[in-house]
């Protein structure tokens, strides 16, 4: 059995309200910012670390064919399951159980639009990721990330919110069970344990880390989106943003 929380709890995914704003979030950034660049006729597309394909099912009808990546066989049999389901043929929207690593594993194909959402804070070596993602681009082809932005106000309150567990004890039990199975805290619980870097990233990072790579270029990092979300050990409510970072393939 899988000890990824990603792989044993992808079921669950879909059904945390929090995860689907934050998802349906970063679609509309991602078409809003791309607009007509987006061709349903032509854009090939990587969602990579699909997850569940809350962001290709939203970007799907601006686009020609989405090919989704994820390390967790469990979401990608919910990615599948979904588009089996829809009727959708698989050469336009499949997912993929694959680790990317340096080297081609996709048999050469290379793609208009990568996109990663929600996903670099889990990854440790961002840096050698977003030059794998960027080896994968047509020239010109883009590559979109989005993720939280670090920031002093809130630390790394958001991660933290998700696994703190010391507020339960102060509450009663029949209460805080309750509450616990609604929230879905215990799932989010496990996937915030896979956090790599707490409370996001600085714009800055994030710029640098695409400069980095060495084939990107015209590389802009702003805010996507803010959200509120309370927290419940603090008993207060923080405001978190989301940057969106794209940077275009050298020719």
């Amino acid at each position: 059995m899988s000890s990824n929380p990603f792989d044993t709890n992808a079921s669950d995914y879909d059904k945390i309200p929090f995860c689907l704003t934050v998802a349906k979030n970063c679609s509309k950034a991602i078409i809003d910012e791309l607009g007509n660049e987006l061709n349903p006729e032509k854009t090939e597309v990587i969602d990579f670390a699909c997850g569940t394909g809350l962001i290709s099912q939203e970007l799907r009808s601006y686009v020609k064919s989405i090919v989704g990546i994820d390390m967790a066989q469990g979401m990608v049999d919910e990615y599948n399951k979904k588009v089996l389901q829809q009727g959708i043929d698989e050469n336009e929207m499949k997912a993929i159980c694959l680790e990317l690593k340096e080297g081609d594993q996709l048999n050469g194909r290379k793609f208009d639009l990568v996109v990663c959402a929600s996903a670099y804070h889990h990854i440790d070596d961002v840096t050698a990721i977003s030059r794998i993602l960027a080896s994968y681009l047509k020239p010109s082809g883009k590559l979109i990330v989005l993720d939280l932005i670090k920031d002093p106000a809130t630390k790394d309150k958001l991660h933290e919110g998700f696994t703190d567990h010391h507020h339960r004890h102060h509450h009663g039990h029949h209460e805080d069970s309750t509450a616990h199975k609604e929230d879905h805290e215990d799932v989010i619980n496990k996937f915030a344990g896979t956090v790599v870097h707490r409370g996001g990233f600085y714009p800055e990072e994030i710029e640098k880390i695409f400069l980095d790579t060495g084939v990107l270029e015209d590389v802009k990092v702003e805010v996507a989106f803010t959200f509120n979300k309370f927290i419940k050990q603090d008993q207060k409510e923080y405001t978190f943003k989301y940057l969106i970072a794209k940077g275009k393939k050298k020719e």
